[in-house]
């Protein structure tokens, strides 16, 4: 038997943000992925602060693999829907979370739900070879 997805439930809070973070690259080996790690790591961080961000009660976060791809998913139940934004880089503060899921996911979508929604990245993956003896 396979482990096809890991998932866990954390309140809005921005000390779940590590915990998170933590969670989704430890669950990578379990799903027999073992590439990916940093960029697993930086983009289920950004989605887990802008969910952290609405203050909207617990974040569930999924990672789920196959052959082909990992994807990971951040459900939340507030209103607001996330959106790319432009900052001007001498600008302080953030805004740029939504660019980087933008920039680094081969796929990043949302799935809206009332109340809430699962904001989603997905990121292809390599092939594994094996050498013929």
């Amino acid at each position: 038997m396979s482990i096809q997805q890991l998932a866990i439930t954390v309140s809005a809070e921005t000390d779940s943000v590590p915990l998170v973070r933590h969670f989704a690259v430890a669950a990578l080996p379990f799903l027999g992925i073992t590439t990916e790690i940093d960029a697993v790591a930086l983009l289920t961080t950004e989605l887990t602060a802008n969910a952290v961000d609405l203050g909207a009660g617990e974040i569930t976060v999924t990672v789920r693999g196959n052959p082909h791809f990992l994807r990971v998913e951040v459900r939340d139940f507030g209103y607001g829907m996330p959106e790319v934004l432009h900052p001007e880089p001498a600008g302080a503060g953030g805004g740029r979370g939504l660019l980087i899921v933008d920039r680094l996911a081969h796929r990043w979508g949302v799935d809206q739900f009332l109340p809430g929604k699962i904001v989603w990245f997905e990121l292809d993956l390599q092939p594994v070879e094996t050498s013929a003896a």
